[in-house]
């Protein structure tokens, strides 16, 4: 949203790609946690999401 107001980016990635990645993870995350389904995505460093990082807590 940035980019339409003429600010400066907030962050190195574009506004699509954040949402895309935020859809995918937020997403797995429930299916995991609320549904009991297993999602492989939140199992470590995926290679079509170089951006995303895993801290071990």
């Amino acid at each position: 949203m940035s980019d339409q107001l003429g600010l400066p980016p907030l962050s190195p990635l574009p506004g699509a790609r954040s949402l895309d990645l935020t859809r995918r993870y937020v997403g797995a995350f429930f299916d995991q946690h609320l549904k009991g389904i297993a999602q492989p995505l939140l199992d470590g460093p995926d290679p079509q999401a170089p951006e995303v990082r895993f801290h071990a807590p």
